[in-house]
């Protein structure tokens, strides 16, 4: 195969070039044309195409125009909301009015949420019964009335039923009762609502678009069940696929909690007769018994060695669960009411079943189970594979015509992921900015914070004191651990009187709105700000990385991951899978500090592991060509000679 970027398309590059002097203040971004005609290439042959695209190369327009100028439906998958976010308000409402103007064609672009971020009409309908008929003993017994009561009315007059358009206040478990996920809804067959569904009308939309805009979760689990969510597509961008392994695997995954045996019970109770109920009490003491077996089980992984009193307690819910559903589809309640019970049942019954095979198979290298707690803060048994690479090679590779791209690739992310291209590694567009003049990397001396934790964490505070000072607020500071960041936090905030925001004060979006308007202000915070986070100019021009990032110990399908290749490569695993991705959230921390041509700044690592071990040289070569100092003086001369 011949390298993409060799084939040229002077229609595509005068097209872009067109669309380029519209955007205001544009900056020239000679990676941006390449990786436009290297997508274009992969679009025109048919195939896959992996591209790290440095920051500053305008990745989205780059992919997303190829397929706008062939007239060719494609799905771009995200993980995060920020980059969703950029597209629909920046970069789709721009390429719609080049290529109407420029085609005289029509252009559309959707956001497709999953089933459960809509009302569903089945729900109202048996909400707005309830208050006739009683609502302490119906489904919504456990919810608050009046919120219930305000999506009815709401529901009278909403055009897509979307959360995200509700104008007061919902609790979750408030907007779940009035929902249900993909695997709940009853289906054409069975629901008389289903022509005035909010979920399907989305659907049917989405299939009058040219551009279709997702999470990475819910392409997941399209590919996963069979497409039924995404809807008929040929050619899809995974956005952000650095995330992609742990993002995807999840569909793959099975989760069994407390949770659904006590929901379940909740909800028999209602429509069972009473000389019944003793079956909705087996139930009810299976949750219990889950619980205080996943509570007490010793350490996180559950091996069949190990998971005895768990492996009995589900042994005993396959049986129960099965007559508690038999003896709900036996009784004479509406159907509706049975239905969604006898769902749920058959739902938990099918995992529960899955569970039971994995315990009951002995060791394997296929699969890896742990438990966690959930949201709710109660223990959650997770099941999933280790490999998805076959997963991926039947319903993603040999279906569909694939970009992924990232601003950083892992050095190892193809080879796992089992993407079919000839050389095995990505194509690399440099990124536009001038990093040797425009940044500055400080490394200082310290004590390696994995063996002189007290020593490390006393230079931490003077250091960050330091460098705060020097830069005169504008700071973000990362952190591995909330325990970390809390601690600093509190001491900057006795030692500056200037506004220090914390991750946790308010929402992620309020803190970033916030910290961009004080060019004064710190934010400091954990890993949710070590990506999405797009400040340009002088707001932010430091950036503090207060550890390496290695995957914790709760990472379990990380630590798995290493275990296996631990295995299979004679104790390497750490370097072969956790080493990669340190590096690669270094990488991303780093990625804040430079967002336009003339930003500058300083990005300071706070531990000695990234210059002195023998793996250091692993962040250097990943990292852009900015020059590393551990001399706090080279920092002063930095921002001393920068204008703020």
């Amino acid at each position: 195969m011949c390298h993409p970027i060799e084939v040229y398309n002077e229609k595509l590059v005068t097209s872009l070039q067109l669309l380029a002097s519209n955007i205001e203040n544009s900056e020239e971004r000679p990676g941006q044309t390449g990786m436009a005609l290297a997508v274009d290439s992969s679009i025109e042959n048919n195939e896959h195409l992996v591209v790290e695209a440095g920051t500053g190369t305008g990745k989205t327009l780059a992919y997303l125009f190829p397929y706008a100028l062939k007239e060719k439906r494609v799905v771009v998958a995200t993980y995060t909301k920020a980059l969703q976010d950029q597209m629909l308000k920046s970069d789709l409402p721009l390429l719609k009015k080049h290529i109407e103007s420029d085609q005289n064609r029509t252009f559309n672009f959707l956001l497709l949420k999953g089933w459960s971020n809509y009302l569903c009409n089945e729900r109202v309908d048996a909400a707005e019964k309830s208050k006739s008929n009683g609502r302490q003993e119906s489904f919504f017994a456990d919810n608050d009335f009046d919120e219930i009561d305000k999506i009815i009315e709401w529901s009278k007059t909403t055009i897509t039923g979307d959360r995200n358009d509700i104008t007061f206040s919902v609790k979750n478990s408030t907007w779940d009762s009035m929902s249900v996920t993909r695997k709940e809804c009853f289906g054409k067959e069975k629901c008389p609502f289903y022509d005035s569904c909010f979920a399907v009308k989305s659907r049917e939309k989405s299939s009058q678009a040219d551009v279709i805009v997702a999470n990475h979760a819910l392409y997941a689990l399209d590919l996963a069940i069979g497409g039924h969510l995404v809807g008929p597509h040929e050619h899809v961008v995974i956005d952000e696929a650095h995330e992609m392994e742990t993002s995807f695997t999840r569909a793959w995954s099975i989760t069994l909690s407390s949770g659904r045996f006590e929901w379940l019970a909740a909800q028999s109770k209602r429509i069972l007769k009473e000389e019944n109920l003793d079956a909705v009490t087996s139930i009810t003491e299976l949750g219990e018994l889950l619980t205080k077996n996943m509570t007490q089980h010793e350490g996180h992984w559950v091996r069949t060695s190990n998971a005895a009193e768990i492996l009995k307690t589900l042994e005993l819910a396959e049986s129960r669960v099965e007559r508690l559903n038999h003896l709900v589809r036996s009784t004479s309640n509406e159907e509706r009411t049975k239905l969604r019970v006898a769902n749920a049942a058959d739902s938990l019954l099918e995992d529960i079943r899955a569970v039971l095979l994995f315990l009951n198979s002995g060791p394997t290298l296929s699969q890896v189970s742990w438990i966690e707690l959930n949201d709710r803060g109660k223990p959650e048994l997770n099941i999933s594979p280790l490999d998805i690479s076959v997963n991926l090679k039947e319903h993603l590779w040999e279906q569909k015509q694939a970009v992924l791209t990232s601003a950083t690739i892992q050095t190892n992310l193809i080879d796992r992921l089992g993407v079919p291209i000839d050389d095995g590694n990505p194509l690399r567009i440099e990124s536009p900015f001038n990093y040797a003049k425009q940044g500055l990397i400080y490394c200082p001396d310290m004590p390696d914070p994995s063996k002189d934790t007290a020593k490390w964490q006393e230079l931490v505070l003077s250091e960050t004191e330091k460098l705060i000072s020097l830069a005169g607020g504008r700071t973000l500071c990362l952190f591995t651990s909330r325990t970390e960041l809390q601690r600093v936090t509190k001491e900057m905030r006795t030692r500056f009187d200037l506004p220090i925001f914390m991750q946790g004060d308010r929402s992620a979006k309020e803190l970033l709105r916030e910290f961009a308007a004080d060019e004064t202000s710190c934010l400091f915070g954990t890993r949710t700000f070590f990506q999405g986070v797009d400040i340009p100019g002088p707001a932010l021009s430091l950036v503090i990385v207060n550890r390496i990032p290695f995957p914790g110990p709760t990472e379990f399908l990380v630590k798995a991951w290493s275990e296996q290749s631990s295995l299979i490569t004679h104790s390497f695993g750490w370097r072969n899978i956790e080493l990669p991705i340190g590096v690669l959230r270094v990488v991303q921390a780093v990625g804040r500090l430079i967002r336009k041509k003339d930003d500058s700044g300083v990005v300071a690592v706070l531990d000695p592991r990234m210059t002195r071990s023998d793996y250091g040289h692993k962040f250097l070569d990943a990292l852009p060509g900015m020059p590393v100092t551990k001399n706090i003086d080279d920092v002063e001369v930095f921002f001393a000679q920068t204008p703020e």
